[in-house]
């Protein structure tokens, strides 16, 4: 049987690779020139609590992306211990993601499909029989994964803001999505929020910063320049004020910078608070905003196209799709995108043999986690917040936290689902 994923970044190749495990022929569609969609910009893999959830995930038998994550990792447990929210991150080369993941997919056979863009789906009445392309192709499958993320793409960031030349790239590959939005109703935040970090090229810094980036994968400044400008028109939009954890206030009066290959990441809300002011820091007096390349004015709007699904990921009304990554609500971390991806992948394998899909229990973080989501995505409330399976609040509120990573790995074969990600369906 044949799975067709929508969408090439962090989520998609997440269910590419499970989906193929357990036994399906994988067809993968991407509407840009590149794998990887917001990962190529992300940089951060590992930050918190994230030890738990991934390794529930490594037990189950997923979480491939986080291997090609440590290939090309450009510093592990580092950040500002005095910054709460900010310290045990693990960076990696943004710049190496793509032909990792496409290496990957070409290692296991998996076909891909660039500068595709999926516009519409053929259905026989719930059940969704081919995607068809911008030039007419179709592409059949017995199930579907819409990986393609929770925005819209041009048409919600000029309502909201405006294109400002994100890595998404609309206006030459055209706008994001496509795959359900003409069939089923989705969901947005209310508002919607903005994206937050900004990448400057290391060469810009000064050869000080640079070489504290080397030696320590981060650079802090204890305290705001007087001449520096804070944007708190940009700051109250942003999606990271709604992310508990990431010591917002904190880094509100403290610039973070994270090494993410070639580039540094401007972390946290002071990325949408001095982006527009990096130079009035010491070291800083050079660096230029290249990510996005309407430099400090803002990222693309997020969040503008979610679908409402259950704890299998099985969207509503549709009888043979999956939703992965933003797709399911509003994440913040590409953790997220590995834990759903992966049970997407092999639930759309389970649904296409005819069987019935796998519903993770709740006594496990992921599946809390998911199931949490499922239902969170549902009310405007629950839409207003941003959420993490690394956030050890959420997990311990679910009373799904684990210190011991022996006890995790117990749990997930107290559950009977050791390797389950890695075994062909029947």
């Amino acid at each position: 049987m044949k799975v067709v994923v929508v969408g090439g970044g962090p989520a998609g190749f997440s269910a590419a690779i499970v989906a193929k495990q357990v036994g399906a022929e994988v067809t993968v569609i991407e509407r840009m020139d590149m794998l990887g969609g917001l990962g190529l910009v992300a940089g951060v893999t590992m930050i918190g609590s994230s030890e738990i959830p991934l390794t529930e995930e490594q037990a189950l038998g997923g979480a491939h992306l986080h291997e090609i994550f440590e290939s090309i990792a450009t510093h592990k447990g580092i950040g500002p211990k005095e910054a709460p929210g900010s310290e045990n991150v693990t960076t990696y080369n943004v710049t190496k993601l793509d032909s990792r993941l496409q290496n990957a997919f070409r290692e296991r056979k998996i076909e891909f499909m660039l500068r595709k863009r999926v516009v519409d789906i053929e259905m026989s009445g719930q059940t969704t029989k081919a995607v068809i392309l911008s030039d007419g192709t179709k592409v059949q499958g017995e199930a579907f994964i819409d990986a393609t993320g929770g925005a819209t793409g041009p048409e919600g960031c000029q309502k909201f803001r405006g294109c400002v030349g994100c890595i998404m790239r609309c206006p030459t590959f055209g706008p994001l999505g496509g795959m359900i939005e003409r069939k089923v109703k989705t969901v947005s935040e209310n508002p919607p929020k903005i994206g937050s970090s900004v990448l400057v090229p290391i060469s810009s810094l000064s050869e000080r910063v640079q070489n504290e980036l080397k030696e320590k994968g981060y650079v802090m400044w204890k305290g705001i320049p007087p001449n520096a400008k804070a944007d708190t028109e940009r700051y109250n939009a942003v999606a990271s004020r709604t992310l508990p954890g990431i010591g917002d206030d904190y880094v509100a009066q403290n610039l973070v910078i994270f090494d993410v290959g070639g580039f540094v990441k401007v972390w946290g809300v002071g990325s949408p608070l001095y982006a527009g002011s990096l130079r009035s820091f010491p070291g800083m007096e050079d660096a230029v905003v290249t990510m996005p390349t309407a430099g400090s004015f803002g990222q693309m709007i997020m969040d503008t196209s979610l679908a409402l699904h259950d704890s299998s990921l099985k969207i509503d009304g549709l009888e043979n799709v999956f939703c992965a990554g933003v797709k399911c609500g509003p994440t913040g971390f590409l953790l997220d995108a590995i834990i759903s991806g992966d049970l997407a992948g092999y639930n759309a394998v389970r649904k296409g043999l005819g069987k019935e899909c796998l519903k993770l229990p709740k006594t496990l973080a992921v599946g809390a986690f998911i199931d949490h989501l499922a239902e969170a995505i549902r009310s405007e409330e629950g839409r207003s917040k941003r959420y993490g399976a690394n956030r050890a609040d959420l997990m311990k509120k679910l009373g799904v936290y684990r210190e011991k990573k022996e006890d995790i790995i117990k749990e997930v074969e107290r559950a009977g689902l050791k390797g389950i990600y890695k075994s062909p369906v029947r």
